[in-house]
């Protein structure tokens, strides 16, 4: 066997593992068997108030304050294993640009499994008109390259619905994600997810991350990020008759 011939079967044989590779992880992602959205048949209703009305799952009216614009959800299995429904607010600098973004995603487990939710790890707590949030908060940039984050994903589809209607989210923000159980179970959640643009305070995920030249502001920016939501965010209990 000629030298050359032996690195044609190398190249081959390593091909042939890396393809494989790539199946078994393909077959292994759970994102794959997230479902393409749906913009129709949504549970929850928007009206001119400005309110998003959910009668189950928790049975809120959500009420946000007129600079944010509702956009519209969608819905779509998650995982294969979960119901999703996301509705989007925004605030605009421009037509294109935003400068705030709220992303409520109502989301329950399918009866063909048996998950439950646990976020006992959540470093705090958040109240907002008497329901109690798990609360996590950091900075964030988006990726060059993956702006929308990786397919099949909960993120990913978010992303994808601004996206797709011309917009542009903010490159460097401020994030919450708060997180309500709303059955003993724990098999349902509404999640708020708030990014509000960096830029306006002339600082850099890099600057108020670990080891940033700001990092000792991340405390007070925080806590700023986390009182504009109770600020433009009524939550108000629906009576069932």
């Amino acid at each position: 066997m000629t030298r050359k011939t032996w690195n044609w079967i190398v190249v081959l044989v390593v091909s042939i593992m890396i393809l494989a590779l790539m199946v078994y992880m393909h077959l292994v992602d759970p994102a794959r068997l997230t479902t393409e959205p749906a913009f129709s048949g949504l549970s929850r209703t928007y009206f001119s108030t400005n309110a998003l009305w959910s009668d189950k799952d928790p049975a809120v009216a959500l009420q946000f304050d007129r600079r944010y614009e509702y956009l519209g959800g969608q819905r779509f299995e998650l995982y294969g294993s979960a119901e999703v429904e996301q509705h989007f607010f925004v605030e605009r600098y421009d037509d294109k640009r935003i400068k705030g973004f709220f992303w409520l995603q109502f989301e329950g487990f399918l009866p063909s499994n048996d998950f439950s939710y646990d976020y006992s790890s959540s470093p705090s707590m958040t109240q907002i008109d008497g329901f109690e949030f798990f609360t996590d908060t950091a900075v964030g940039k988006l990726s060059p390259i993956f702006t929308r984050g990786k397919p099949g994903t909960d993120g990913y589809l978010a992303r994808s619905f601004i996206y797709d209607q011309g917009l542009r989210l903010p490159e460097e923000y401020t994030y919450a994600r708060l997180v309500h159980i709303p059955d003993e179970a724990q098999r349902k959640e509404l999640l708020i997810i708030f990014m509000d643009d960096l830029a306006p305070l002339g600082l850099s995920s890099d600057d108020l991350g670990p080891g940033g030249d700001q990092e000792t502001q991340w405390q007070s920016i925080e806590q700023a990020h986390l009182n504009k939501i109770k600020q433009v965010l009524t939550l108000k209990a629906i009576q069932r008759p």
